[in-house]
């Protein structure tokens, strides 16, 4: 029971996580549109709900690339959110509330964190972050803490609930942007709305060259290289994992391995002994809360394995750079590549 409380905590910080946007532009008598549909990142299976909302974002993030980046936004700016929402924000915000830590970092990368005026209980990157006003904790978002501090727009997750944060906006006039990236690509997307909103355009578009610059360096080291069989273990009680559609999955990919629990059915599933012994993984890497590495080692089913025979069991440096949808995911696949391909990074 206590291992599962431990994994509900750990998957509840993985799921404050969010972030994605596309654009198009309207005609300057009417508010600006963007439409940044796409699908949320809850840890149940929702993968399928709604394909033709990552078809418009794809068509909208095109034209999104054309645009300059350092062209101003003109307010009152119009987009619909990952939730298909339509939201208006009527000034550039100078006041804003973050309740996903990912987003909170992302806002700091560009340059505005002297604007976040709220974050979640979660929230400890960059270190200023802890002096900022908490708004939310494990119960959710404080709402009577979030209108204390009169935010200009407030930056929501799916797990802050939709009816709260629609009611919210409707008696304040707050406007609530529900944003939930579930891949790189849609980080991307992010960066760009969060730029566009706070002026920050050129900063953003520097932080998506930084990102992509990266992940074709380690890529490149890594793409001819014979694929690494990887078991990532969440928490020994039960055999968590990640499956496909996580951004462990997509990092161990672009590192130059292959995750054996790709074919789960899920983001994140239980895996039986028997079927971690037939994937036979090369490596296993776990997360902070997944147990001991000692107590793997010695659990039935993984003594079994080929990466506990040859002392291939690692433990990830900090779950935040390989679980949150931030541009510090490129450390998270940075430090993957090099635990499976020690050789191309001496």
């Amino acid at each position: 029971m206590k291992g599962l409380k431990v994994l509900l905590a750990w998957l509840l910080v993985l799921l404050l996580a969010f972030g994605a946007m596309a654009c198009s532009s309207a005609d300057n008598e009417k508010p600006q549109e963007q439409d940044i549909n796409n699908d949320s990142g809850a840890w149940q299976d929702t993968a399928a709900k709604d394909d033709a909302s990552q078809d418009k974002a794809a068509d909208a993030s095109q034209d999104t690339e054309s645009e300059d980046a350092g062209d101003a936004v003109q307010f009152p700016f119009k987009f619909i959110d990952f939730m298909g929402r339509e939201v208006t924000v009527k000034k550039e915000p100078q006041r804003i509330v973050s309740l996903a830590p990912s987003i909170t970092e992302l806002i700091y990368a560009l340059g505005a964190g002297d604007r976040v005026v709220g974050v979640t209980a979660f929230d400890n990157y960059p270190p200023e972050v802890q002096d900022v006003p908490k708004v939310g904790d494990f119960n959710g978002p404080n709402v009577e803490a979030i209108i204390a501090q009169k935010p200009d727009i407030i930056f929501a997750s799916s797990l802050s609930g939709k009816d709260q944060m629609e009611s919210l906006q409707q008696s304040t006039g707050i406007p609530v942007a529900v944003l939930e990236a579930r891949n790189i690509e849609q980080i991307y997307e992010s960066i760009q709305l969060i730029g566009m909103l706070t002026g920050m355009q050129e900063r953003g578009q520097e932080v998506i060259r930084e990102m992509q610059n990266k992940i074709d360096e380690i890529s490149g080291k890594t793409k001819d290289l014979p694929r690494v069989k990887v078991f990532y273990l969440l928490d020994i009680n039960g055999n968590w994992t990640a499956g496909k559609g996580s951004f462990i999955d997509e990092l161990i990919t672009l590192a130059g391995g292959e995750n054996i629990a790709a074919d789960a059915g899920g983001e994140w599933v239980q895996y039986s002994t028997e079927e971690l012994v037939k994937k036979n993984p090369d490596v296993i890497i776990m997360g902070a809360y997944a147990g001991k590495i000692e107590d793997v080692k010695k659990a039935e089913g993984y003594k079994d394995t080929n990466a506990v025979k040859n002392d291939k069991v690692f433990m990830i440096s900090n779950d935040d750079i390989v679980s949150r949808a931030s541009n510090r995911i490129v450390l998270g696949l940075e430090e993957i590549a090099r635990i499976l391909h020690p050789e191309v990074f001496e």
